[in-house]
């Protein structure tokens, strides 16, 4: 089993929040004090190793905000008075053997409709029946619960207990599965933790209880906190997964015989222990007799002693110590975070591998701590190693994370932003939707995860098809006399894979809530201009785009750049297309009115035409309408370049500075030649009004344009 989906209501900065999780990787980015170490905590109280009904809860954990009294201007902290946490599970390959070892029944009641423990508004917020929850010890009494039956003497039924054979085939028949735990913070005696269960039926069923069998037959967890203790993680306690792998291990070998001494290794560990012993007592005879002299009439003692090993027959085990060699033997605690949360991730491998027969979750947060580049990766491959390593048990992998080494490879819509809402002081979970990723390609997302990575981080992204990648933040950096003005302000520029993917990053970006700019060239017009005109329901000017596509088909045919273009074969997509069509058709593999060659090269005409286009335009169209189809894509975060594209906008200056070379090396170096202070930015570019007109667009701090 794994978690499809985990809900918050009140829990810390959670105040009300659902996040989507898929079976395999799934990540959780956000900047500092976002909300995602809360989300990893409200699935580690659910299903973590420590029980819910045993955590110290405090005021800390429930949801807070600021309220100002309208009369007086006083700031009051309001603290939320009930918490509310749940996870569904996905799949029903639970361990049998664990729930057929419950030796008391498991007692469920039905629930009349789901609107009894859930209520939706029709602003879409949700309230919880937070006094239901917590009132399971009471809920055959509650108005909530169905009358199941009716006896002779009148009274009626309103529980189910079901047996260990029978919960098994109860769970195995359920649509859906919840673990909840619900709390007061007023109550400290009114909390609940229990299952929803919805029946094949439509039926809801809420347990009595939850007991840790039950749970633990679900799932299993561990945590690797972000504040890595190998004291904590690895604790050789019996309920823990550690103390279980160790005694695991230790039941499963001390039988062995040893060859040589024909005894048992559990015996002549045993044997050993007493001489051990009896060394240490030697070599401590003096010291504890003085302290034995100094405790006489002070306190009733039998002895006192110094113990190397722990002597108890049953829990030899115990002594187990985890020692690592890179080049000194020492214990794993005094070694590095690195090869202490690599251990951990391969332990708990070993662990589902040789005793666990059911579904196991990982959670990691953010592994990249105190860890160096080449270090990221190997523990991003440990991860990913502990999700491949065993293919006939599922597996989930959560991970919180401020690296782009653990999104390599990552499904878009495996990916959760949190970012703080201040105004509310609570937590915002952004996803993609189903629609959206499924227009993602595989050839998008490779270049997503090899170049764009990082824009899952950013508070705005500039969308850039060429050089621009290059020369903005040293044309904002020049105009407002800053150094790295876009990193403090959180915007990342990113280089789209060709024009036609600017609408899928738009849609992506809109779904993580994220600002974002397009920077376009003229060329855009042809195609993207009239499909984001659409998308983003600019219909007013839906006419006036369709006068400039024409216009700017109607140039003449640029072969001279077509030719230049096939000569970068191996750095172009477009013209590997073309070759790739190309050979086919010398192989008789296709005709020469194929649909796909005839389109290549219908795009390749229309996109390399020469003439000017700026003037081809406002000839068609008149300066006045052209300019206001700028200014209503500007208003909708669409900026192109009126004048051309990018080398329209450098001076003689410029083009004679770096001549022949390919527009990527000239944005490049003119991109360090802008950070020369002695340089203006004037001898450089042309048309600086509108220059500066961009900058001012990447730097507003813009809300992203609604889906």
């Amino acid at each position: 089993m794994y978690i499809s989906k985990f809900s918050a209501f009140n829990f810390r900065s959670l105040k009300q929040v659902f996040v989507r999780l898929e079976n395999g990787k799934n990540v959780i980015v956000g900047k500092n004090n976002s909300g995602k170490s809360n989300i990893i905590k409200g699935i580690e109280v659910l299903i973590g190793e420590k029980f819910p009904t045993y955590v110290n809860f405090t005021d800390n954990d429930y949801y807070t905000y600021e309220h100002i009294d309208p009369e007086t201007g006083e700031i009051k902290e309001i603290i939320s008075d009930n918490l509310y946490l749940d996870v569904e599970l996905e799949g029903r390959d639970f361990n049998e053997e664990i729930i057929r070892t419950i030796k008391k029944q498991t007692a469920f009641s039905k629930i009349k409709s789901s609107s009894e423990l859930f209520h939706r508004a029709e602003t879409g917020e949700i309230t919880v029946n937070f006094d239901f929850f917590q009132s399971l010890d009471e809920i055959e009494n509650r108005p909530e619960t169905v009358v199941l039956d009716t006896f002779n003497n009148g009274k009626s039924k309103k529980t189910e207990w079901k047996k260990p054979d029978e919960l098994i085939l109860f769970l195995k028949s359920l649509e859906k599965i919840k673990i909840f735990f619900c709390k007061s913070r007023i109550d400290d005696e009114k909390a609940g933790f229990g299952l929803i269960c919805v029946d094949s039926a439509k039926s809801i069923w809420v347990s009595h209880f939850l007991s840790k069998k039950l749970r633990d037959s679900l799932i299993t967890t561990i945590v690797i906190s972000a504040l890595r203790s190998q004291k904590e993680d690895l604790r050789i306690i019996h309920y823990t997964w550690f103390g279980k792998l160790i005694m695991g291990l230790w039941e499963k070998n001390k039988k062995n015989i040893n060859q040589d001494e024909e005894k048992t290794y559990e015996e002549l560990i045993k044997e050993k222990s007493v001489d051990i012993k009896g060394l240490v007592d030697t070599v401590f005879h003096d010291d504890t007799a003085q302290i034995r002299k100094l405790l006489e009439g002070a306190i009733a003692h039998k002895t006192i002693s110094f113990r190397f090993m722990n002597d108890m027959n049953n829990e030899l085990y115990k002594n187990i110590q985890l020692f690592v060699n890179d080049g000194i033997d020492r214990p794993l605690h005094e070694k590095g975070t690195g090869i202490q949360s690599a251990i951990i991730i391969s332990l708990f491998s070993l662990y589902c591998n040789n005793f666990h027969n059911n579904s196991s979750l990982l959670i990691a947060e953010e592994p990249e701590l105190f860890l160096h580049p080449q270090a990221r990766r190997l523990i991003s491959a440990e991860l990913d190693k502990f999700l491949k390593s065993n293919d006939k048990q599922p597996r989930q992998l959560i991970i919180s994370t401020h690296s782009i080494e653990y999104l390599k490879n990552v499904e878009p819509y495996n990916v959760v932003r949190v970012y703080k809402d201040i105004d509310k002081n609570c937590s915002v979970v952004k996803q993609l939707d189903s629609e959206i990723s499924k227009e993602i390609t595989i050839e998008l997302k490779r270049f997503l995860w090899s170049n764009n990575t990082e824009l899952f981080f950013a508070d705005k992204v500039i969308l850039v098809e060429g050089g621009e990648v290059y020369l903005i933040p040293s044309i904002v950096d020049k105009l407002k006399n800053s150094k790295q003005l876009l990193d403090y302000e959180n915007i990342t520029v990113s280089r789209v894979n060709g024009k036609g993917s600017f609408l899928i990053y738009i849609k992506m970006l809109q779904c993580f809530d994220i600002p974002f700019l397009l920077l376009g060239d003229l060329d855009c017009f042809k195609d993207e201009v009239p499909k984001l005109v659409k998308y983003l329901n600019i219909l007013d000017i839906k006419d006036n785009t369709d006068i400039i596509r024409k216009a700017l088909s109607d140039l003449p045919v640029n072969y001279e750049a077509i030719s230049e273009r096939v000569k970068n074969v191996d750095k172009n997509y477009d013209t590997q297309k073309l070759q790739n069509l190309f050979e086919q058709l010398a192989n008789k593999q296709i005709d020469a009115d194929n649909e796909d060659l005839q389109t290549i090269v219908e795009y390749m005409k229309s996109r390399y035409t020469k003439g000017n286009k700026e003037l081809a335009i406002v000839n068609a169209i008149g300066q006045e309408l052209y300019d206001n189809t700028h200014l209503k894509l500007r208003e909708k975060n669409i900026f192109i370049w009126s004048k051309g594209d990018l080398e329209t906008y450098y001076t003689d200056k410029t083009k004679r500075l770096f001549g022949n070379k390919s527009k990527d090396i000239k944005a490049l170096e003119l991109s360090y030649f802008l950070q020369i202070e002695t340089e203006q930015i004037e001898d450089l570019f042309l048309y600086m009004e509108e220059i500066a007109l961009l900058v001012e667009k990447i730097l507003i701090k813009n809300n992203p344009l609604p889906l």
